[in-house]
């Protein structure tokens, strides 16, 4: 909480600044827009550190060629602008959480657990709310309307969820992967795209970003017959997407 509130306050405050003012030429102060995202996450796995618990049967060691890479989701989205004036704007991106599934890669355990045979070892939900500041082309007249922008993103994971098919296989081998852990992360997002104005109010609107975003993940594994925590695992997620997006939307 305490990283949220130091990521958007220096926002909130300068978005204050310009509230006395900030209206376009033709009398408009805020947009807003619905539509639909796509989120292509672009990272590849970065290794796991293995920390063993029993270090004379498990050494503690780095498996360099084992990961996790989060695969493509889509979600809904809307995006409010508050209009400074004909050109400059800023935002807020606000999202229904996606359930992005997590893919594995490589084996752990000296081979004891092959991530690889696995469509996924789980899925997390991701929330993930966007300030943005934005610099429109062109005047409030023009049909076609280019811009670029930048922000900043605070993207928190819950509700992750164990495959149950990894599940069982760790079961079989007397084992339960317990415990998962998905950091929260403050990423800095840049992006391009266009309006196409319909009438004076109503727009369509396009968009590419790109956010530089990773995050760290923990599990355990326990051995069930003891109840002992055999490793602790640890492993760096590089999620980076490139999110497209299409909406409809209307300035008042």
């Amino acid at each position: 909480m305490k990283q949220i509130t130091k990521a958007l306050l220096p926002a909130t405050l300068l978005a204050l600044s310009f509230a006395s003012h900030a209206e376009t030429s033709d009398g408009k102060t805020v947009a807003v827009s619905a539509g639909w995202a796509h989120i292509m996450p672009q990272g590849k796995q970065q290794g796991v550190q293995s920390t063993s618990n029993i270090p004379t049967k498990l050494p503690s060691k780095f498996e360099p060629n084992a990961g996790f890479e989060l695969e493509d989701g889509d979600t809904a989205e809307l995006k409010l602008d508050y209009l400074v004036n004909d050109n400059a704007s800023l935002g807020l991106v606000l999202g229904a959480p996606p359930k992005l599934d997590i893919k594995g890669k490589g084996q752990l355990l000296g081979g004891a657990l092959n991530l690889d045979k696995f469509s996924k070892v789980g899925d997390v939900k991701v929330y993930s709310p966007v300030l943005t500041g934005k610099y429109t082309f062109g005047t409030v007249n023009s049909k076609f309307r280019p811009y670029v922008g930048a922000g900043l993103m605070y993207a928190r994971f819950s509700n992750f969820k164990l495959d149950s098919a990894v599940s069982s296989d760790a079961a079989t081998k007397g084992m339960s992967i317990r415990n998962v852990s998905i950091d929260d992360a403050i990423a800095p997002v840049a992006f391009v795209g266009a309006d196409y104005n319909i009438n004076s109010n109503w727009f369509a609107t396009a968009s590419v970003s790109y956010v530089h975003l990773s995050t760290h993940a923990k599990l355990d594994i326990v051995n069930n017959a003891s109840g002992q925590t055999m490793v602790t695992g640890s492993s760096k997620i590089e999620i980076n997407p490139i999110v497209t997006y299409l909406g409809l939307g209307y300035r008042f």
